[in-house]
């Protein structure tokens, strides 16, 4: 057994060898650990991990299979039963000009709710570039060859892009359908008689 002067050297105050001493006493006394772990900590270490796993990949499986035909039925209810999805009296094929001859767009129109004034739209339109950040286009109304009223603005997808839009205009008042590029002096690039 190695002797504490053999340790610490002579090169300590008395206060601080008596400090080292003590300390090196009580190190001392401390009993040595065993040889081999006990059987029954190495068991009891191994159960923590093992005890109370809730989420199982059986039942991670069996709640996504159950959210999956949840999102299934409730998909073909709304679906078949048409709850959510508004009902359009009238659609409108609107006409390229010159300055867009791939575009393609159709106004469905439904009903005039009567308590607000406001009519039902959706616009899907296809052929459009998309256009630079900051620009869109806009869907108006027109009279006499002239911009009158503005529907809304929308941006395209590379597919078929489909907006629903309000108005609460009286169409009587306005002849034609018409989409252009956002500003008063862009050309028009679809329009339809109303």
């Amino acid at each position: 057994m190695t002797e504490f002067r053999d340790l610490v050297g002579d090169d300590l105050s008395p206060e601080e060898r008596a400090e080292l001493e003590r300390v090196d006493g009580l190190l001392r006394s401390v009993p040595a650990p065993p040889a081999e772990v006990p059987r029954s900590l190495t068991e009891a270490v191994a159960a923590i991990g093992a005890q109370g796993r809730f989420w199982t990949p059986r039942r991670i499986a069996l709640v996504a299979a159950v959210a999956a035909v949840l999102a299934a039925v409730s998909f073909g209810v709304g679906r078949w039963s048409g709850l959510g999805a508004p009902e359009f009296a009238r659609a409108v094929p609107l006409q390229p000009t010159a300055e867009a001859r791939e575009a393609r767009a159709v106004i469905k129109m439904g009903g005039r709710d009567e308590e607000s004034g406001n009519w039902t739209l959706e616009l899907e339109v296809s052929g459009l570039p998309k256009l630079r950040a900051g620009d869109y286009y806009v869907l108006w109304l027109a009279k006499d060859g002239e911009y009158a009223a503005t529907c809304g603005g929308f941006n395209v997808g590379p597919d078929e892009t489909t907006v629903r839009m309000t108005v609460s205009y009286r169409l009587s008042d306005y002849d034609a359908w018409v989409i252009s590029r956002h500003g008063d002096d862009t050309p028009w690039l679809l329009s339809a008689e109303i």
